[in-house]
């Protein structure tokens, strides 16, 4: 199949690039250009900001695809700009949004007609993600062109953009730093890897099944906040000094890169019954994986502020 990758330099679209280039598809990339990545010769790279209609309607003009994959869109108006660039051009769009649309469930796990957010109040980005959603599907309404929208929870693996998680805590691992908890490391996180994603999408081409559905992507077991902390040091292969922040101090953790007020746990049923998503990371294969990746291309260069961790180790020291 002729495929366009709106992204692909980055994380998610960056794996899936390479699953489907090994998948044997014809793969266009479009982006901004800015990212520096190590892309197969055999792979078209065009250049367009999704923030500028005319710039992807310029860059999409007298092309053609069998499916599109848009990873970077995060607005109503980024996705209505390829969209409208698209047209008559592309037999299938599937949109990235996020598990972060889902609001105010509190029984678990969580399915794709539950709850989404009623407006801002519940976050810019998932409020964002279901405005494009919306988007997407009157579109399709209206043009007949099939869309599926993939829900990633938080995803991590090798490659990871989001250097604030899993290798800002290898870093405090592998230089002997304590792991600051919140809330007594309670609550449940549902991630996902990187590869399984890429697989999930994969998944929706050709598949009827998959056209006007939303899915939950998660993998195949979830950790409290503690038992993630544990599985990273396993990874790293270290005893973890984990220091219970007091709830009083928990708004000092800015820059704490997971959910800390509630559980996220996803129900991945339908992908699993539509699309056969077999999510074949867990827990401790995925992050002896990223590990590996993180200790081969990143290590040595590393480096991470700390005064944050600091300042609130000096407080809790302060209020024995």
């Amino acid at each position: 199949m002729k495929i366009l990758i709106l992204g692909g330099t980055r994380f998610i679209g960056y794996t899936l690039l390479h699953e489907l280039l090994n998948a044997d598809h014809e793969v266009t990339i479009l982006n901004r250009g800015v990212t520096e990545a190590s892309v197969p010769s055999s792979v078209e790279r065009i250049q367009a900001d999704r923030d500028d209609d005319d710039s992807v309607a310029r860059a999409l003009q007298n092309r053609s695809f069998d499916a599109a994959f848009d990873i970077s869109a995060y607005t109503a108006e980024q996705i209505q700009g390829s969209l409208g660039a698209l047209t008559g051009k592309v037999g299938h769009y599937v949109f990235t949004s996020t598990t972060a649309v889902y609001f105010g469930n509190l029984i678990y796990p969580i399915h794709e007609h539950d709850r989404l957010m009623p407006d801002e109040r519940g976050g810019s980005y998932g409020w964002n993600k279901i405005l494009a959603e919306r988007a997407l599907a009157a579109w399709s309404q209206n043009t007949g062109v099939p869309f599926s929208v993939i829900r990633p929870s938080y995803v991590y693996g090798a490659g990871t953009n989001s250097l604030g998680r899993e290798p800002a805590f290898f870093y405090r691992l592998e230089h002997a730093r304590p792991l600051l908890l919140p809330t007594r490391g309670i609550p449940l996180a549902h991630l996902v890897h990187v590869e399984d994603i890429a697989q999930m999408f994969i998944s929706c081409l050709g598949n009827p099944r998959s056209y006007g559905q939303s899915y939950n992507g998660a993998g195949p077991d979830y950790a409290s906040l503690r038992g993630w902390f544990n599985a990273m040091a396993d990874a790293v292969g270290v005893a973890p000094k984990i220091v219970s922040v007091p709830d009083e101090l928990t708004p000092a953790m800015r820059s704490f890169p997971y959910q800390t007020r509630r559980c996220v746990i996803y129900s991945t049923d339908k992908a699993r019954r539509d699309l056969g998503y077999a999510p074949r990371w867990t827990t401790a294969s995925g992050l002896a994986q990223s590990y590996d990746w993180y200790k081969r291309e990143l290590s040595s260069s590393f480096s991470l502020d700390l005064s944050e961790d600091d300042e609130i180790l000096a407080k809790i020291k302060a209020m024995d």
